[in-house]
């Protein structure tokens, strides 16, 4: 199971890089809401889902994309863990199952 600091990190330089956020911007942090700063926009929300589901193999629900920790770096990496946990726990032992999310 990844870290949450890990998976921050991983959101952090994905949206750098596809929403071309300087990594001078200091204003850019894990807590940051993302939307009201301007850092997303609506296609970039459609962006951020389909990088998180595809790269942590999991399908968001609404319930997670309309919350507040949906908002920030952080909140996205802890959504992500918990999917991960939920996975780690579900699966039986022994059962071989179980895939690297890293």
């Amino acid at each position: 199971m990844q870290q949450r600091d890990q998976v921050a990190s991983e959101i952090e330089a994905f949206m750098r890089e596809a929403f071309e956020i300087s990594p001078q911007d200091s204003g850019f942090t894990h807590d940051v809401d993302l939307f009201e700063e301007g850092y997303v926009d609506s296609l970039g929300v459609t962006e951020s889902i389909a990088f998180l589901e595809d790269r942590y193999g999991i399908e968001l629900v609404e319930d997670d994309l309309l919350s507040d920790e949906f908002t920030t770096i952080g909140g996205m990496a802890a959504i992500v863990c918990r999917y991960e946990q939920r996975a780690a726990t579900s699966v039986p032992s022994g059962a071989g199952g179980a895939r690297s999310l890293g």
